[in-house]
């Protein structure tokens, strides 16, 4: 693996601290300012059914899931799409073959 010179070395940094950022952005938005101890966890959202025209309710609550991750959750949620895509990225470039 060949070393990165000085420009490489800099966008690499910014690239790091801006993903680093971004991800404490997340975590920010989900539990707030106060430190991460079990008693500041946000609280649990009951979750409302569906209930069909034939009487029948949605006990897999799907739905309300979907709708939290789409409203409250949307910044969280990109973000780990982000992460996941970079991830994928990274283990694609790791596993090509080198040309000789």
């Amino acid at each position: 693996m060949e070393q990165l010179s000085g420009t490489g070395r800099v966008i690499g940094l910014f690239t790091a601290l801006l993903l680093m950022g971004v991800l404490l952005l997340a975590v920010v938005s989900v539990f707030g300012l106060e430190p991460l101890v079990p008693s500041t966890l946000p609280d649990s959202v009951p979750i409302d059914y569906t209930v069909w025209e034939d009487g029948s309710k949605d006990a897999s609550g799907i739905e309300h899931i979907g709708g939290l991750l789409f409203t409250k959750y949307v910044i969280p949620f990109e973000v780990l799409a982000l992460v996941l895509l970079a991830a994928l990225l990274g283990s694609l470039y790791m596993a090509k073959k080198e040309e000789k």
